[in-house]
């Protein structure tokens, strides 16, 4: 009777072990640069971490509102302390992360989408929170949702139009 709960107590630490090494650890560092209104880098542990937000999707170089999607992101990330909830890694190699800006804890990918700055990536969002954010967002005709609708085509649809 004592071999089996040893069994079973092995059998529950060993897969204990593999539940803990299959949810990512969050990383912390300082974000070192803004590519765009939803990716950067991160240096972390002496490496730099290249990262894109998960959940939403800024405009891209070359669209209507893509500069000040960018400088946005900036103004709440760079040269700060943030926290990365790592969701997946993109076909890029990317980190996709939420990023939580510390100390305050800010969600910075909802952040852009509360203030218009970015649309909710419909095709990879998990918190369906995002999108009542958004339909607050183009309500208030914040940011983006300001410019004509003839100015407001999707990053996904733009980057389907302009391929590189």
């Amino acid at each position: 009777m004592a071999w089996i709960r040893a069994g079973t107590c092995a059998a529950f630490l060993l897969l204990a072990s593999v539940v803990a090494c299959a949810v990512p650890q969050p990383i912390t560092g300082t974000v070192k640069r803004v590519f765009d209104g939803d990716s950067m880098i991160v240096r972390s542990g002496g490496r730099d971490v290249e990262v894109r937000l998960g959940e939403i999707d800024a405009p891209e170089k070359g669209q209507p509102y893509a500069d000040i999607s960018r400088k946005a992101l900036q103004g709440m990330v760079l040269g700060k302390k943030v926290r990365l909830q790592v969701l997946d890694e993109d076909q890029y190699g990317r980190t996709v992360a939420r990023v939580y800006r510390l100390p305050d804890e800010l969600w910075v990918n909802a952040e852009l989408v509360r203030r218009g700055h970015a649309w909710v990536y419909r095709r990879h969002v998990r918190d369906k929170r995002l999108y009542d954010m958004e339909r607050d967002a183009k309500s208030r005709e914040a940011g983006l949702w300001a410019l004509p609708d003839s100015q407001r085509t999707p990053p996904w649809e733009w980057r389907r139009a302009h391929p590189r």
